[in-house]
């Protein structure tokens, strides 16, 4: 008689963690920072890429993430792209392309991920698994007001498919582990 209690005591507890952890997954977790003191760019409507790559999604079928990014200037836009696109723009020189009416490696790019010109608004984008690179440069065909720029950015993480996949199997063995004899 002992044994049973037991038993039905960790199969509940295993079924109440499950759902625990499917409640947190769900509710998920922001994380915010700021970086200031990015250099601005000095040439017009030219990206210009940050030498290491945003951090990668490597657990994307166990957690999802999606990146608001934010930052203080009008005259700056900021664009996300995959490696081939940056190793493209930074292999041609920044007045190729700056014809006056080109979209190659600016924020009208049909490669760019993702992209805004509004700093206030900022950029929305769902981190993908890959490598991914951030870039900036400035709106207009004059040089930009001020030499730096601070960026602002808050990631919410929620647990992705896979995670919930284990949750169910977590909590069906527990509610199998209470019915076992």
């Amino acid at each position: 008689m002992r044994w049973v209690n037991r038993q039905e005591t960790i199969g509940y507890s295993a079924l109440g963690a499950a759902l625990l952890l499917a409640l947190l997954g769900w509710i998920g977790l922001t994380v915010e920072g700021e970086v200031a003191d990015v250099p601005t760019p000095n040439v017009p409507e030219r990206t210009y890429f940050a030498d290491d790559p945003l951090p990668e999604q490597r657990f994307s079928p166990f957690l999802n993430a999606a990146l608001t990014l934010t930052w203080d200037r009008d005259d700056i836009y900021v664009v996300i792209v995959d490696e081939d696109e940056k190793n493209t723009c930074e292999a041609n020189p920044p007045g190729l392309f700056n014809t006056g009416g080109g979209t190659a490696c600016t924020p009208y790019d049909a490669d760019v991920i993702a992209g805004s010109e509004d700093g206030e608004a900022g950029l929305q984008w769902d981190v993908a698994a890959g490598v991914y690179y951030a870039g900036l440069g400035t709106i207009e065909n004059e040089l930009p007001e001020d030499t730096v720029i601070t960026l602002s950015y808050a990631v919410h993480l929620q647990a992705g498919f896979a995670a919930y996949f284990v949750f169910v199997l977590i909590g069906a063995a527990g509610f199998a582990y209470t019915k076992s004899e």
